[in-house]
């Protein structure tokens, strides 16, 4: 199945191993480095977005704020969320999103990549 995935993630190695590990499986991307960043591509883009890859951590917007935006104008779109740390941000919302601890060998990303995309649009899962 070839998605459309949008990425958002400042650390621009990061990024782009992401990007290369999801353009070889085939799917779409599109890469922000920021959340601000990512909903304007969001907005910009007419299509069905099926996940958001997001960073917590992020300058101008981080990867929380952008969930919470991106939530109410793609309700469907399935969402994974990575961190080096377990911030206290996201305590009380970790059953809410599929979590993935930086850093990852790529096989254990593309596992989780292919777990959150094979779920129901809108449901959510956890590790």
């Amino acid at each position: 199945m070839v998605c459309v995935i949008l990425i958002a993630e400042d650390e621009v190695m990061v990024r782009n191993l992401i990007r290369h590990i999801l353009q070889a499986e085939g799917h779409e991307i599109l890469a922000a480095a920021d959340g601000y960043e990512a909903l304007e591509l969001s907005r910009k883009y007419d299509g069905t977005i099926d996940m958001l890859i997001t960073d917590i951590k992020m300058p101008r917007m981080d990867g929380l704020a952008l969930i919470e935006k991106l939530r109410k104008e793609r309700p469907n779109m399935r969402i994974l969320i990575m961190s080096g740390h377990f911030s206290e941000e996201l305590r009380g919302q970790e059953a809410g999103f599929t979590f993935l601890r930086k850093p990852f060998p790529p096989g254990v990303f593309l596992d989780k990549v292919r777990k959150v995309l094979s779920d129901t649009p809108g449901e959510r899962t956890h590790p």
